[in-house]
């Protein structure tokens, strides 16, 4: 064999084996820890999300927000940590200043804007930090949020043009914190991170160089289609991420109407709905619209009332936060 031969031999090992050690998703996003969620009237969310169940909201007092560098100046902030059913939630609302958040609020309306994980500690969070920027994904800002009981120091990575979302990182420097399990009154059970989009191989190649998985595309059939309460053609594609322990769902609309195309008609393409699970569906849907709110888009999958089966149900809460929930509901012999 020739010197070629062995030095062809040699690059494509080399090759198969970065391939097989990039594919390897870094343990950091195995959990988000917090998602960012910018508001605009924090004591209305509060109060609302409350009055629908969840009590668990912990006010960050004496908050003051220290930007570093980049494009930032002196922003002011108001937020409180929702613990919502095993999502939590930075709700964050800019005061003064011009932060990534105020800009969100002026370019997007309210919502979510960020997924932030949890890193140890400044190596850590250099080590995670080299990994994407060998896939040319920089910082686009850093953050001190100076609460009472410690520091909550924030880097936020560029990735919203490609990847529909900020990618972030956080070292939680707070002492004394309460544990809480996000009890609500529905018992519901966060399992879904879900992103509306326009076209799904940009966006999934563009997580693969960030070092997550390619998504899983799936076009099922959907029964008993309902938009705002009227019979509806709508159909999607739903590309899966599978790495965490929350699943990542990405949607793509085939034909409207779809609440996935009004949020990006309405916010610019990213995170648009959370996930619960429920108990009793019919139940949880007649304790919203009690409470006011409007089913936007409902539904089933399978053959009804068999194993694998199930219904899903939207609930329009954009006039508290921005944000949909879905209602998620399986079929149990």
């Amino acid at each position: 064999m020739n010197k070629f031969n062995y030095l062809s031999i040699f690059s494509l090992i080399l090759l198969f084996v970065s391939g097989n050690l990039f594919s390897q998703v870094n343990d950091v996003y195995k959990e988000v820890d917090q998602i960012l969620w910018v508001v605009k009237d924090l004591k209305t969310v509060k109060k609302k999300w409350v009055e629908i169940g969840f009590s668990e909201v912990e006010e960050l007092k004496k908050v003051k927000l220290i930007s570093h560098g980049f494009k930032d100046n002196k922003g002011t902030i108001k937020a409180s940590i929702a613990h919502l059913g095993g999502v939590n939630a930075l709700w964050i609302q800019p005061l003064a200043g011009e932060t990534i958040f105020s800009r969100y609020l002026t370019n997007n309306g309210e919502g979510a804007v960020a997924l932030i994980h949890k890193v140890d500690n400044d190596k850590h969070l250099h080590e995670v930090t080299q990994q994407l920027a060998r896939a040319n994904i920089g910082k686009i800002a850093t953050y001190t949020l100076k609460t009472k009981t410690g520091n909550l120091k924030y880097t936020i990575m560029d990735t919203k043009e490609k990847g529909k979302y900020y990618l972030g990182f956080v070292i939680d420097e707070r002492t004394g914190n309460i544990t809480y399990n996000g009890k609500n009154q529905l018992n519901m059970k966060f399992s879904q991170y879900a992103f509306a989009i326009k076209d799904t191989d940009p966006v999934s190649r563009f997580w693969v160089t960030a070092g997550l998985p390619k998504f899983d595309v799936t076009h099922g059939p959907v029964t008993d289609k309902m938009y705002f309460g009227k019979p509806a053609n709508f159909d999607m594609s739903l590309g899966w991420q599978r790495h965490g322990n929350i699943v990542y769902e990405w949607i793509t609309t085939l034909a409207p109407p779809t609440i996935y195309a009004d949020h990006i008609r309405m916010h610019g393409e990213g995170i648009q709905h959370l996930g619960f699970s429920v108990d009793d569906i019919d139940y949880s849907i007649n304790f919203f619209e009690q409470k006011g709110y409007k089913i936007s888009m409902s539904g089933g999958w399978g053959e009804k009332g068999k194993k694998g089966s199930g219904r899903f149900a939207y609930v329009d809460l954009s006039s508290i936060g921005g944000m949909t929930i879905e209602l998620l509901w399986s079929f149990k012999e």
